[in-house]
């Protein structure tokens, strides 16, 4: 059944704003958009997947919270937002379709929707060899280099930001997400409200928890710690709250990454990953163009050096995998088609296709964490506690029934 403008869900809908996304699914926007489903809920806004209903296509549409509605910086910065991705056109960047207000008093941007998967989904599936996980930061410095070449700096750019499919020539193809804290450097209007810091705490530049002017350099440092994590398994800095890890991004050196990186990792990457995290934003690289050309000509080595590596994987997940065996990375055959599936408690927002790994299928619908103990463990246990319960009963039994 279509849901038109005015009909029997506009009737029932409450006059009171909600920020429970599910009540929206099923709305449609100025007669054009109807919101399908939930994608992602932020602490600003809600994404859903949903339907143009001119042209029957598939969009990925933002809303700004209908209880922030009246919070003037917020729409100030959603607007902003709106503007942000409408001056982008690459093909490395989200492109936009549409914005607009709702006669609800909704506001909404439409973006095209990604099919595939989530740079962090991949990593999980342990499918993508060292050489195209640098083709990935490759295209997302060709991104940067657009957004940085009008002065916008993203400040937020971490894994669920980066979306990755196979085009149909198996080339990778990345398209950078989410400008919702970006910064356009030709302004000085700060739309952050007061004690709080744009981004997200994990791969934050140190500069900008120093209330300091972003950079290009800002972008390059969250470079790094995606860098870092993906080569190790781990970030680089963790905290027990969004302040101590924030902190950390300050004032702690990087851990070596060396014992945590498979061997053949080559060295210039290695060191290249130690510039990116540079305190100072100087110290970095002097550009995303910069850090590209940097990026290919390690990978071109590598490609000549060491033309088929598998998928990589950082040892101790390696060790991990040895010891419970390989149903961390589920496939499903569709149509002859191998498709990744992402791991449990990840929320699969599009589909990538991908032919890297052949596994046995599991039919189980989610992953349980589980301990395997050996039945020789199990045997000893059980005798050492027979034993126990002799030795108490002959203790008993002198007690009690002797003289």
């Amino acid at each position: 059944m279509t849901t038109r403008p005015g009909g029997l869900y506009n009737q029932r809908r409450s006059t009171e704003p909600s920020d429970a996304p599910q009540t929206l699914v099923g709305r449609v926007l100025d007669g054009r958009f109807r919101l399908d489903e939930v994608l992602n809920v932020g602490g600003m806004g809600m994404i859903f997947v949903a339907t143009q209903l001119s042209v029957g296509r598939k969009v990925a549409v933002k809303i700004l919270k209908p209880t922030l509605s009246d919070e003037q910086d917020l729409n100030l910065r959603f607007q902003q937002e709106v503007e942000l991705v409408a001056s982008l056109s690459h093909p490395n960047i989200v492109s936009m379709i549409d914005a607009g207000h709702d006669v609800s008093g909704l506001n909404y941007l439409v973006m095209e929707f990604v099919d595939g998967l989530t740079f962090r989904e991949a990593l999980k599936a342990s499918s993508l060899p060292l050489a195209d996980i640098l083709q990935i930061f490759i295209l997302t410095c060709d991104a940067l280099i657009e957004a940085h070449s009008l002065d916008i700096i993203h400040r937020d750019l971490k894994f669920d930001n980066i979306m990755l499919k196979r085009q149909r020539d198996r080339r990778l193809h990345v398209q950078v997400l989410d400008f919702g804290v970006a910064k356009i450097l030709s302004r000085d209007a700060n739309l952050t409200r007061g004690g709080q810091v744009p981004g997200t705490p994990g791969i934050i530049a140190p500069e900008l928890v120093s209330n300091q002017s972003p950079s290009p350099q800002s972008d390059l440092y969250s470079m790094g710690i995606l860098l870092y994590t993906t080569l190790t398994g781990s970030p680089p800095f963790e905290g027990i709250n969004d302040l101590e890890l924030m902190r950390a991004h300050q004032f702690e050196p990087v851990p070596p990454m060396e014992p945590l990186i498979q061997p053949y990792v080559p060295e210039a990457l290695v060191e290249l990953t130690y510039t990116l995290l540079e305190k100072l934003p100087q110290n970095r690289p002097e550009s995303a163009r910069d850090l590209r050309h940097r990026l290919e000509n390690i990978r071109s080595l590598l490609l000549e050096s060491l033309p088929d590596l598998p998928a990589y994987m950082p040892p101790h997940m390696e060790q991990e995998r040895d010891q419970y065996g390989s149903g961390a990375h589920r496939l499903v055959s569709v149509s002859g088609v191998k498709e990744l599936v992402p791991p449990s408690g990840v929320d699969r927002s599009q589909q990538f296709t991908s032919d890297f790994l052949e596994e046995e299928r599991e039919e189980e619908a989610e992953e349980r964490p589980f301990i395997v103990v050996p039945a020789s463990i199990v045997s000893a246990l059980v005798l050492v506690l027979m034993v126990l319960l002799l030795i108490i009963f002959v203790l008993i039994r002198r007690l009690f029934v002797e003289p």
